[in-house]
């Protein structure tokens, strides 16, 4: 089994050569920072968390987004349509050509 283990990183000196112990030892030292709030938020005021995954409710969006302008497009060419002047529908003749 130690043959095995023999040749890991774990177990070579000059992987932990830039490792400083004294580092860990300075940030306990410090304060953490903290956040103050300074404005007046609502008591009721509740934070939920969605429970759509995030991807979907961005694609969701995003296609409601491209359908929402496909359907003014077809709406403006309804309304287009049907706004301007159309030529009256053609009437027959009732009487024949006079040239005999």
């Amino acid at each position: 089994m130690a043959e095995f283990l023999k040749g890991l990183p774990s177990y070579d000196e000059h992987n932990f050569t830039r490792f400083q112990a004294d580092s860990s030892i300075k940030s306990v030292g410090k304060k953490p920072t903290v956040y103050i709030c300074t404005t007046d938020h609502p008591a009721e005021q509740v934070i939920t968390t969605e429970k759509a995954n995030i991807l979907l409710r961005y694609l969701h969006q995003q296609w409601d987004k491209k359908n929402a302008n496909k359907k003014r497009d077809s709406s403006k060419a309804n309304l287009d349509t049907s706004g301007t002047t159309s030529p009256a529908s053609k009437i027959p003749r009732l009487t024949g050509p006079s040239d005999s």
